[in-house]
C-alpha cells in the first residue's frame, strides 16, 4: 500500500496536469487594469443620487408609492429644524445616560439586595432612584429591576483628577463588595452582600 501512495503522489507531481498549473501568464499582471474607463465626478454622482431611496411623505400615498416601487422611494425626509444625531459605537447614547445618571456596570459575583432579592452577576444598568426620601441604587437589565441597594454618602480616595462621573465595584472583602456610584454632584456608595450558595 505503500508503494501505490509513493507511485501515485510521484506520477502528481510530474504530470503534465500539474505543468499546466504552474503555467501563468504574467504579462496579466502589467494589463490588469487596461480598458477600465475612468468615471467622471457627474457620473458618480448620478448612480449615487439613482441608488438613494427618494424622500416620501408619511401618507398613505406615501406608503402606497414605497409599496410598488421597493427601494427608490422610502425614506421619509428630516423634519426642518432637526440635524440627526449620528451615533456611532452608541457613544451618543452613553454620553446622555451619563448626563441622567445612568452607569453600566459587570458583577463578578451574585449579590444579595437590601430586600433580600438574589442579583446574579453578570451586567446591569444602574441609576439612583429617591424611594421614601432615601436614596437607591436600582439594577436593570433592559426594562427588567433586579434590586435595590442603599446608597450613603462616600469619600473616595481612588478617584482621579479627570473623573468627573464614573462607577465601579471594589471587592471590600470576601463576602463584602462596594459599588461606588459618582455624579458631577457628589459620590455615593453601597455595600451589598456576596451571595453565596450552600
Amino acid at each position: 500500500m505503500k508503494y501505490f501512495i509513493f507511485i501515485a503522489l510521484m506520477f502528481f507531481l510530474i504530470s503534465p496536469a500539474k505543468a499546466e498549473m504552474l503555467d501563468v501568464d504574467y504579462n496579466f499582471i502589467d494589463t490588469a487594469f487596461d480598458g477600465i474607463k475612468p468615471v467622471t465626478n457627474k457620473e458618480f454622482n448620478d448612480t449615487i443620487n439613482k441608488l438613494t431611496p427618494q424622500p416620501v411623505e408619511n401618507t398613505f400615498g406615501g406608503r402606497l408609492k414605497t409599496f410598488l416601487f421597493g427601494r427608490k422611494y422610502g425614506v421619509e425626509p428630516q423634519p426642518k429644524g432637526q440635524d440627526k444625531q449620528i451615533d456611532i459605537g452608541g457613544e451618543y447614547k452613553a454620553i446622555q445616560d451619563m448626563k441622567n445618571g445612568v452607569y453600566y456596570i459587570r458583577l463578578v459575583a451574585s449579590i444579595l439586595s437590601d430586600d433580600n432579592r438574589i442579583i446574579p452577576l453578570g451586567n446591569y444598568k444602574i441609576q439612583q432612584k429617591i424611594l421614601n426620601n432615601e436614596p437607591m441604587l436600582v439594577f436593570y437589565q433592559g426594562h427588567q429591576e433586579y434590586g435595590m441597594l442603599k446608597l450613603k454618602k462616600f469619600e473616595d480616595n481612588l478617584k482621579g483628577e479627570n473623573d468627573l462621573t464614573y462607577s465601579r465595584v471594589d471587592i471590600v472583602s470576601d463576602n463584602i463588595i462596594r459599588i461606588v456610584y459618582a455624579t458631577l454632584d457628589d459620590t455615593k456608595c453601597a455595600v451589598a452582600r456576596v451571595y453565596l450558595q450552600n
